[in-house]
């Protein structure tokens, strides 16, 4: 298998209620997600998730392990690998620091989310509700996306 030239990082940052932080994206199709972004050259995912969280949130958070990996195709667009941790915030409150990039961020129920997910944080999702993590599996995203500049 040759690996995707794009690779994507993300956090799925829980409270102590149990709620997971979402953001949602204004650019491209404005759909939900957790913060995250493009792995930087000469970064690794973990360095990207920490980053993309202060940049998108404000907050400096702690990983504490991989949800997985999930190799997104379809939808009329390249293939991107993405990895999906799970973490917890250390210092800050969710902010909204760019709000060219993010509309809004907010704590969600894992089982009550926005129906318009991007499609690797919502099979992450299923993943952490399910128990399972360290999955490595493909995503096939279920529409077309508009196009956005990454």
């Amino acid at each position: 298998m040759t690996l995707p030239h794009r690779q994507c990082a993300a956090s799925l940052i829980f409270n102590e209620e149990g709620q997971v932080l979402l953001v949602r994206q204004n650019y491209g199709a404005y759909r939900w997600g957790a913060p995250g972004g493009i792995v930087d050259p000469g970064e690794t995912p973990m360095q990207a998730a920490r980053r993309e969280a202060v940049e998108e949130t404000g907050v400096q958070i702690k990983i504490l392990r991989l949800v997985g990996l999930y190799l997104l195709q379809g939808g009329g667009w390249p293939d991107i690998l993405a990895h999906v941790f799970e973490a917890q915030i250390v210092e800050g409150q969710p902010i909204i620091v760019n709000p060219e990039e993010i509309a809004e961020c907010a704590w969600y129920s894992a089982d009550a989310t926005p129906e318009d997910m991007v499609h690797d944080i919502e099979a992450a999702l299923e993943d952490v509700q399910a128990g399972r993590h360290g999955v490595v599996r493909t995503v096939l995203r279920k529409r077309e996306m508009k196009a956005f500049t990454l």
